[in-house]
């Protein structure tokens, strides 16, 4: 085909000189080419430097080193936008929001996400990098979060967040701090970057104690925090730290300055670490504790000393919202634990002898072998919701056996009958006895100040258990809960819970939330009550939760369960009816009622009388004494300086007629005795 060319004809090329000719634009186009790739990858890599990665030279700090002291509670995971994504899909998330706070927190996150839903590349690289969030406590009782997020590739964003609407920004030691306003929520986010991480929160302040306290890092260099951390990093996709120097004061808020000071002297815990799994059906947090090996505290004297099951829930009424269990594998030697402790501490161990020589020698008994060693593995303090009184308390031994509770027990109340004046006759109701301590002290003397409210209490004995309360009517129940197998341990889904759980423990604090929403009184502080009863739109559907201690060596291993599940089904076996019986009838007295004679200890073997006065100078008693015992006769005065008590002793026993005065000088009571014996 010949081409029609404007330009004129030319000659034909020789061979040789097409060979040459289609040479040459080959070589051309190579290079060409290589200069173009090199071209692209240099701009893409300033690019890159100047859009998409946050450069800095040298080593990177600890990301820690950015978290302010003061810290309460401590999130890390390594993989962010996955822990969104796989939290936000499951019903915890969808429980949680219907709470107001929650829900708050809720929209913000969506917020951020659906913000960064145009930079793809931006959320892929959110999958594998630091994240920290803290919380801390400031103002009066307010908490707000802290974040620390690693920036490394993420220019781009920083850019974003920098040029945004609304921004200003000012200088704090050197540093930029960005202030974004939000004028629909009128919140304020401030913000900065150091070293490659973002800073941020809604407070101004955490954001300046986190630039001000790097250099000294306070929680990354804690010899403690280290300790823990190394036990869980690397677990799971969310780490939780709980630091409880922080924790102590801020409770305080809430629960009173003396509870809390009770508690961070029983429960002396340094730092917990936990990871987090997320299941269907149960939030699961596992991790270990440390704690201060140098304080009087259960904490101490539950380590290094065996674990047992949680048995006292087959006695535990069904309607039981508190339980809180300690368990060893034997009680004998958490008593022996707890002298040893004792001995160390030359200021408290000269009151607990002298007083534990005054009790044995008023009742005549030996506290380690008449109470101490028949009680078996575990010891609980239960809480009882009812319709037809209002909470109520009771605690449990499990004792060796049931024949030696029994003949134990039938022995103390001897005792104490001898030296107290309180007439009490035994109640038999539905085949188990009923009877009553009247005396003071003895618990907290042998189990500790958990157990001092139940101070002369009634009690029962059912199987190995034997069960006191300060109200007869929580007897009751938790017998009539027995009859009718009508107990904790017979629901499906505490056997569930049991299972995920597992049972060994040294301490096992168990809750039923929905119960504890009528709660008033119990086991609980004012202010745990009145958080309970705030946070009900969620707790509703938690109906089971607990903390669980089990001595690892120098840590604790610390797990917590939380249910997510419903109990509607098994409410019909928790409404099980009572009869209403009128325990005035069947008793001659109230005991809380009776008027106590006061224990003495002759201090002056050669004297002949001996007083003691209250603070008024009034006196409290006038006894004769004889070769250093009582004898003679007996004077005890209300603090008014009304007479009380009026009586005779012979050889240090009862003997005659004994009178009893109220505080109007009403004589309520008159008793006869002889070498002791009441015989009327």
């Amino acid at each position: 085909m010949v081409s029609d060319d404007s330009a004129g004809t030319s000659k034909e090329p020789s061979v040789n000189e097409q060979n040459t000719v289609a040479a040459r634009p080959k070589k051309s186009k190579k290079w060409k080419w290589i200069l173009l790739i090199l071209i692209l990858a240099g701009g893409s890599w300033v690019a890159y430097q100047m859009y998409f990665r946050s450069y800095t030279n040298g080593p990177r700090i600890n990301p820690l080193n950015l978290v302010p002291e003061g810290a309460v509670l401590i999130l890390e995971t390594d993989q962010p936008y996955n822990v969104w994504n796989e939290l936000s899909a499951t019903k915890l998330w969808k429980i949680l929001q219907k709470d107001e706070e929650w829900k708050d927190y809720g929209e913000q996150l969506a917020s951020v996400e659906a913000s960064l839903a145009d930079f793809d590349r931006v959320l892929d690289l959110l999958t594998n990098r630091k994240l920290y969030l803290s919380v801390h406590p400031y103002g009066r009782n307010e908490v707000d979060l802290l974040f620390v997020l690693d920036m490394d590739g993420l220019g781009i964003l920083r850019t974003w967040l920098t040029r945004g609407t609304h921004i200003t920004q000012r200088q704090f030691q050197g540093k930029t701090i960005y202030e974004q306003f939000d004028p629909s929520t009128k919140e304020t986010l401030y913000f900065c970057f150091e070293n490659n991480f973002l800073i941020g929160s809604f407070t101004h302040t955490l954001v300046e104690a986190s630039i001000s306290g790097q250099q000294e890092a306070a929680l990354s260099r804690s010899l403690d925090f280290i300790a823990i951390r190394k036990k869980v990093v690397g677990e799971g996709l969310i780490r939780l730290y709980l630091n409880y120097e922080a924790l102590f004061p801020y409770l305080a808020s809430s629960m009173g300055t003396d509870d809390q000071d009770v508690l961070k002297s029983q429960l002396p815990f340094l730092f917990s670490g936990f990871y987090l799994d997320i299941e269907e059906k149960a939030l699961s947090l596992e991790g270990y504790s440390n704690y201060v090996d140098s304080t009087n505290s259960y904490v101490y004297l539950m380590s290094d000393i065996g674990k047992s099951d949680l048995d006292i829930a087959r006695v535990a009424p069904a309607r039981t919202s508190v339980l809180l269990s300690f368990g060893f594998d034997s009680f004998s030697r958490f008593y022996e634990k707890l002298q040893e402790r004792l001995k160390k501490d030359q200021e408290l161990v000269g009151d607990y002898e002298s007083y534990t020589r005054k009790t044995e020698k008023f009742l005549d008994i030996s506290i380690e072998d008449d109470l101490v060693a028949w009680i078996a593995n575990e010891v609980a303090l239960i809480q009882i919701e009812s319709d037809q009184f209002k909470s109520e308390t009771a605690f449990v031994l499990k004792a060796k056996n049931a024949s030696l509770a029994r003949e134990k027990m039938a022995f103390l109340n001897q005792q104490i009958r001898r030296k107290t004046p309180v007439r009490f006759k035994e109640v038999d109701y539905r085949g188990y006895p009923v009877n009553f301590m009247s005396v003071k002290g003895l618990f907290n003397l042998v189990l500790g100040r958990l157990f001092k409210r139940f101070d002369r209490p009634y009690y029962t004995i059912i199987n190995e258990y034997v069960i006191f309360s300060n109200q007869p009517n929580v007897l009751r129940l938790i017998i009539d809960s027995w009859v009718s197998e009508n107990t904790l341990s017979e629901i499906p889904s505490f056997q569930a819970f049991v299972n995920e759980l597992g049972e060994d423990h040294n301490a096992l604090l168990y809750l039923r939330p929905p119960l504890l929403e009528r709660t008033n009184t119990g086991l609980l502080d004012e202010g745990t009550i009145q958080l309970v009863k705030s946070k009900q739109s969620i707790l509703s559907s938690f109906p089971q939760s607990a903390f669980k201690l089990q001595s690892s060596g120098k840590f604790f291993k610390t797990q917590t369960v939380l249910s997510i599940e419903s109990l509607e089904k098994e409410m019909d076996l928790m409404e099980v009816p009572t009869p209403v019986i009128n325990y005035d009838s069947i008793w001659q007295a109230d005991p809380g009622e009776q008027i106590e004679v006061t224990e003495i200890e002759i201090v002056d073997l050669g004297a002949k009388k001996q007083t003691e006065p209250f603070d008024t100078g009034l006196p409290k008693y006038e006894v004769d004494i004889k070769d250093g015992q009582k004898h003679g006769s007996y004077f005890e005065y209300h603090e008014s300086g009304e007479l009380k008590i009026k009586g005779k002793y012979k050889n240090d026993l009862k003997e005659g007629i004994w009178k009893y005065y109220d505080l109007d000088g009403k004589m309520v009571k008159r008793e006869k005795y002889k070498s002791g014996e009441l015989i009327q």
